[in-house]
């Protein structure tokens, strides 16, 4: 699984690469204003790892960032996400699952010159509210399980890179690691997301 990440994560690179030399030729130098407020949706997978990978399989996540940037190289954001965890299916049957992060912290802008793409490299810290859905037990009679709902900390990290498309809106991608301190043990997984950064 890490064989798969590592190279996801060496792919978004070279795409970054790859498209900020075609966007150099396409955009043009523009002074910046600091501070600089901008808002990204994304999207993409997660990969549950440890012992959240023995129960549930990779899924979708989607969420928004919200992005201060107060110079060149530091901008401090504040980020909600769903993350859905789907039980695997050839183990006895239980509820799925679902983490919804809201976590916030500083990013730092790595800047060349030579190079319009921006890669940057984020931390983060919040809650993470863990849910688990309805289900029932076959049986007779049947037995529902009522969902369930439940507050942890956590914590998560990554690179990530933005890349120009116009003044005003820029294609970001990223990887992070989340990393949960829930009851029973901690848990681990994975995020891989795509979107646009609109600058406000």
């Amino acid at each position: 699984m890490f064989k798969t990440i590592h190279k996801l994560m060496f792919g978004l690179l070279m795409i970054a690469l790859f498209c900020s030399n075609i966007t150099e030729a396409q955009t043009t130098q523009t002074k910046v204003v600091f501070p600089q407020f901008s808002i990204s949706p994304i999207g993409g997978v997660q990969f549950p790892t440890g012992g959240l990978n023995d129960t549930y399989n990779p899924s979708f996540n989607a969420g928004v960032d919200f992005c201060l940037r107060i110079n060149k190289e530091t901008a401090f954001y504040l980020n909600g996400a769903y993350f859905n965890m789907p039980i695997k299916s050839e183990l006895p049957p239980g509820p799925n699952s679902s983490y919804i992060a809201i976590t916030a912290g500083p990013r730092y802008f790595f800047t060349s010159s030579s190079i319009k793409a921006l890669l940057f490299l984020e931390a983060g810290a919040g809650i993470y509210i863990v849910g688990t859905k309805e289900w029932t037990i076959a049986g007779t009679p049947p037995i529902t399980i009522a969902s369930t709902s439940s507050t942890a900390f956590g914590c998560n990290t990554g690179p990530g890179v933005i890349i120009p498309l116009s003044k005003s809106m820029d294609i970001v991608m990223k990887t992070k690691v989340h990393y949960i301190f829930q009851k029973g043990g901690d848990r681990v997984f994975v995020q891989v997301s795509a979107g646009l950064n609109f600058a406000l």
